[in-house]
C-alpha cells in the first residue's frame, strides 16, 4: 500500500527534507509506461475529507469494513487516524493514533486484523522524515469489536511495511535494515513474530536488532534498481497459509516463500511474478483462489497475477500526474477485496504528481470483466 519507499519511498514518504524524500526523487527517472492495455477503465471512488490526503493500507473486519490507514507522512507533528468504509461506502472515523514518543507522529502503513480479532499495524515513521530505527509494530486492542487503545509490540524497525497475520504470527516486511539512503543493491526483509510473545504480562516491546540480524528475520534479499532503491513492501500469505509472497518493490517482483512446518522457517524461495507491464511492487493482497492483486506505485497501476505461472494482467492504469477525479488512479500504493470489488488506496505522493485533490480510494468492479481476467491468468 501501503515502505511505504524507502516506503515512503514509494509507498509512501512525503517529506522532501528526508531520506524517504531524497530516495524518491531519484525515482523520477521512470521508464515509460508498458504497452498492454489495462482491463478496466471505468473506476468509481470513495472520497476522503481534506485531513485524510495520503491513504494507505488497508483490511476488512469481521462485519465487512474497511479499515484504512492514513499516516502522518508530512511535516506536522501528531498522531493519525484509522478509517472506517462501511459496506455502503460511507466514511467515519474509526481510532486514532498516538504520535510516537520521539517523533511525534504515527505513520501507519500496512494494517491486519489477527485470528484474535485485534488490529496489528506497521508503524512506518521513515515515511514521516525519520529512519533511525524508530519504525514499530503496533496493536490496537479491540473489546466487543470496538477498538480500545493501543499497545507497542516491536521497536527498532527502519521502515515497517506490509504485514500478515496466519499460523498464529505475524509476518512483517521491513523495506530497509539500514537508516538514511542506503547503497544499491540494498538488503531488506522479512520478520516473524509469534503472538504467544505478545502476553498481556509482558511490559516491554521486543527490540529488534539492527541490520537484519534479528532471530525474528526470516529471510533477506536484494533490491538492486538504483532508480527505485525500495525493498519488501508487500506481503501475503497464500490461502493455504504454506506460502509467503513478498514484494521486492524496486526490482519490480514478486518472491515466492515456502514455510516449514512450524510456519517460521523458509524452506525454498522463487521469483513468481516479474516484469512485463509491472514498474514497482507495493501492496499485495491474496484472494481464495491464490491470485495475486497488487499495486504498483511507479506505473500508477493495479495488476492481477497468477503465481503459478508468472501470467501478470493490468487491471487498471492512469497517467502520472492526474488529480485522481473519477476514480483515477493517483500514485496508489495498496489493495484491498471486497465484495467483487478491488479497493485501492491513492497515497498521492508528489513525485511528478501533486498532492491534490481529492484525496481518495478507487474502487474496481470485478464483475464486468471476471471471465476475461480468469481466461488472461490461466
Amino acid at each position: 500500500m501501503k515502505r511505504i519507499v524507502p516506503l515512503l519511498l514509494v509507498c509512501c514518504v512525503i517529506l522532501s527534507a528526508t531520506t524517504a524524500f531524497a530516495q524518491l526523487r531519484r525515482a523520477v527517472r521512470q521508464s515509460a509506461p508498458s504497452e498492454a492495455a489495462p482491463l478496466v477503465k471505468n473506476k468509481s471512488m470513495v472520497e476522503l475529507d481534506d485531513q485524510f490526503n495520503t491513504p494507505d493500507g488497508m483490511t476488512v473486519d469481521k462485519d465487512g469494513n474497511i479499515i484504512l490507514a492514513v499516516p502522518n507522512a508530512y511535516a506536522r507533528e501528531g498522531g493519525s487516524w484509522l478509517l472506517k468504509i462501511t459496506p455502503d461506502n460511507k466514511v467515519e472515523k474509526y481510532f486514532w493514533l498516538r504520535g510516537h514518543r520521539e517523533t511525534k507522529k504515527s505513520c501507519p502503513l500496512g494494517i491486519v486484523f489477527g485470528d484474535d480479532g485485534h488490529l496489528y499495524i506497521c508503524d512506518g515513521q521513515t515515511i514521516g522524515g525519520d529512519s533511525s530505527h524508530k519504525a514499530r509494530i503496533l496493536r490496537v486492542i479491540h473489546e466487543d469489536g470496538k477498538p480500545v487503545r493501543e499497545q507497542i509490540l516491536v521497536t527498532g524497525l527502519v521502515q515497517a511495511n506490509g504485514i500478515d497475520f496466519g499460523n498464529g504470527k505475524i509476518y512483517v516486511a521491513e523495506t530497509q535494515f539500514v537508516e538514511g539512503t542506503p547503497e544499491v543493491p540494498m538488503d531488506s526483509g522479512v520478520f516473524c513474530f509469534e503472538l504467544s510473545e505478545f502476553t498481556t504480562e509482558r511490559r516491554e516491546p521486543i527490540r529488534v536488532s539492527p541490520n537484519g540480524q534479528d532471530p525474528h528475520c526470516i529471510y533477506t534479499f536484494k533490491t538492486h534498481n538504483a532508480d527505485w532503491p525500495i525493498g519488501a513492501n508487500g506481503i501475503a500469505l497464500s490461502p493455504c497459509k504454506k506460502k509467503l509472497y513478498v514484494a521486492n518493490f524496486g526490482d519490480q517482483e514478486i518472491i515466492e516463500l515456502t514455510l516449514d512446518d512450524s510456519h517460521k522457517k523458509v524452506v525454498s524461495d522463487r521469483v513468481c511474478v516479474k516484469g512485463g507491464p509491472i514498474k514497482s511492487v507495493d501492496g499485495i493482497k491474496c484472494c481464495p483462489s491464490g491470485f495475486l492483486f497488487f499495486a504498483d506505485f511507479a506505473g500508477n497501476a493495479v495488476h492481477a497475477a497468477n503465481p503459478e505461472n508468472g501470467k501478470v494482467v493490468v487491471l487498471a492504469r492512469d497517467r502520472i500526474g492526474g488529480t485522481g477525479a473519477n476514480g483515477e488512479l493517483d500514485r496508489c500504493s495498496e489493495v484491498c477485496l471486497r465484495d467483487g470489488k478491488v479497493y485501492v488506496s491513492n497515497i498521492d505522493l508528489p513525485y511528478e504528481n501533486k498532492n491534490d485533490k481529492p484525496y481518495s480510494v478507487s474502487i474496481i468492479d470485478l464483475a464486468p470483466v471476471l471471465d476475461r481476467l480468469l481466461n488472461a491468468l490461466k
